[in-house]
């Protein structure tokens, strides 16, 4: 059947129906009018809806699951079978114990909580990046202005944007790579 031989009420039933998939996959929501009028839509670039957000492969999740579950437990320990030579947990010089012993440093030193931050960011969406998948999404936005306002709430358990997004740095909250083959590849903060 060609697109000719298709009657003009049918055609704009494609028409349509392709125009909504084509809104929904993008993200459009709608807007009220600068003057109070009725809503229009509004592109909106960079919605994150976690439910429907794909799972990543097999191996990925069961790695993510396992790094969660040890976060939620408070488990250093559980986590070090999962640290691989190459891990990447600091910027500077590692510790000779290794990346348990800096983050229960942290913990202690700073009173920062990496296990806690591990668990909130591995419940929230990925993003792939250099062929890993990252948590949380916001690892390749640029600047706290390019959030929406979904976006900027599920990052507020991580704490102030200007803290996680420092002018003209990019996101610098802590992030987990995991490759494709489920390989911890990095667990960092800061630049």
């Amino acid at each position: 059947m060609s697109w000719n031989s298709l009657g003009r009420v049918s055609r704009w039933a494609i028409l349509l129906g392709v125009g909504t998939a084509i809104g929904l996959g993008l993200g459009y929501a709608l807007s009220p009018d600068s003057d109070g009028g009725a809503p229009t839509p509004v592109l909106v670039t960079k919605t994150v809806i976690p439910e429907g957000t794909p799972a990543p492969p097999p191996d990925v999740e069961e790695t993510r699951a396992a790094l969660l579950e040890a976060a939620e437990a408070g488990d250093y320990d559980a986590l070090t079978p999962y640290i691989s030579d190459g891990f990447r947990y600091t910027f500077g010089v590692g510790k000779p114990d290794g990346a348990v012993e800096y983050w229960r440093e942290l913990e202690r030193t700073t009173g920062e909580s990496p296990l806690e931050a591990l668990a909130a960011i591995l419940k929230m969406p990925y993003v792939l990046s250099r062929g890993y998948y990252v948590w949380p999404f916001a690892y390749t936005v640029e600047s706290a202005s390019d959030l929406t306002p979904q976006e900027r709430e599920l990052l507020a358990p991580l704490g102030p944007l200007s803290t996680l997004f420092p002018e003209g740095l990019g996101y610098l909250g802590w992030r987990a790579g995991i490759g494709p083959d489920g390989r911890w590849v990095f667990y960092v903060a800061g630049d």
